[in-house]
């Protein structure tokens, strides 16, 4: 029993030492009696699972939003906030436009263990940060550092590859000299979220030093990254229950010579405005050995009725599956749509896309024709 309770004291004790207390000072006054947001930038392919806050709710002035991952900030004169966090990361202070349809972003800067202070200069969101604060002063040495390389990229865009090759071997480089850096690692996971998975990744991420490898943080995006390696290009498509005996099985791509997967969602307006060419795409290869399946990343019987109209209203002959369970986005880390996959008849992908339907047809043509 004795030794039991060893063990469940040091469960508990790691756990509370894997936690980091921040605590951030906050002037912004010109946007004293309004509204601001703290919260992670923009992400795909399911980063946001990597930010977690944990806040101190005994100020009545902040409260949590996105299920943990920011926070709601009525401003007054002096604004605190303050937590817990897994490891160091990035985050943003965001503002709503006045027609309410989008946000203003201010740059980038990472909370961590401590204090940091934070002064918002204008309405432009313009930030003046505590010179001590370290990971940030990194981080800007290191995007300068990579600034050559970073204007000649385009997140979630395609990509000359050579670009994203030079921009691994410059981060490469950088790590095995700072192998200690936040920064740097949370540049990999950025580099991943905005220009796709690079198997050099998995490469880059041996080369941090134990304290970072022990974080959740790494852990949980070590996890992301193996993941995408097991189905991607070359890989296997994993068997996906969606209940009700609704499955993707290998045998479901037997007797097509290739099927083209579509992952969407009644939210996704480009999937839903591109549609009717994606209609046209399929009666031009049906008879060609060509299979479509749809999966909505949709789970109320509002939005699946609303999936299962747009498909009439186009035409859609195809089968359309429901991910009630999170299934297709937990099996092939399915974090933004339109997700496009193709696999051959043994179940083998042979493209995998995340984007507009542009090269679709050549995709189609390329295995076809082998």
């Amino acid at each position: 029993m004795k030794r039991i309770s060893q063990i469940l004291l040091f469960l508990v004790s790691s756990s509370i030492f894997s936690q980091q207390q921040f605590n951030i000072e906050l002037t912004a006054a010109s946007f004293e009696k309004d509204s601001l947001f703290f919260a992670p930038p923009p992400t795909s392919r399911n980063i946001i699972s990597l930010y977690s806050l944990s806040l101190n709710l005994d100020n009545k002035n902040v409260r949590p939003i996105a299920n943990s991952k920011g926070a709601f900030i009525k401003i007054q004169s002096q604004n605190t906030i303050s937590g817990n966090i897994p490891c160091p990361m990035p985050m943003m202070i965001m503002s709503p436009q006045e027609d309410k349809k989008g946000f203003y972003l201010s740059e980038l800067f990472f909370i961590e263990n401590g204090n940091l202070k934070i002064d918002v200069r204008d309405r432009n969101l313009t930030l003046v940060l505590s010179p001590e604060a370290t990971i940030n002063n990194e981080y800007k040495k290191l995007k300068e550092y990579l600034r050559p390389i970073d204007e000649r990229l385009r997140p979630f865009e395609k990509n000359d590859p050579e670009d994203l090759k030079n921009k691994e071997k410059f981060l490469k480089a950088y790590i095995k000299k700072n192998p200690e850096s936040y920064p740097a690692f949370w540049e990999i996971i950025d580099a991943f979220s905005k220009y796709g998975f690079h198997k050099e990744y998995l490469e880059d991420l041996p080369l941090f030093s134990k304290r970072i490898k022990a974080s959740s943080c790494f852990k949980d995006f070590e996890k992301i990254l193996y993941l995408e390696n097991s189905t991607d290009v070359g890989g296997n498509f994993p068997e996906i229950d969606f209940g009700s005996e609704n499955r993707i099985t290998k045998a479901v791509f037997s007797d097509y010579k290739i099927t083209l997967i579509d992952y969407w969602s009644t939210t996704c307006k480009p999937c839903i405005k591109e549609l009717p060419e994606l209609v046209k795409l399929y009666e031009k290869y049906k008879d060609k050995g060509v299979n479509f399946i749809s999966v909505a990343d949709e789970k109320t019987q509002q939005r699946m009725d609303l999936a299962t109209k747009l498909f009439k209203e186009n035409n859609v002959s195809w089968r359309n599956y429901f991910d009630i369970h999170k299934e297709f986005t937990k099996k092939l880390n399915a974090g933004g749509y339109p997700l496009f996959i193709v696999v051959d008849r043994n179940g083998k992908i042979l493209s995998k896309e995340l984007g507009g339907q542009e090269t679709l047809e050549t995709v189609i043509e390329q295995y076809l024709n082998n």
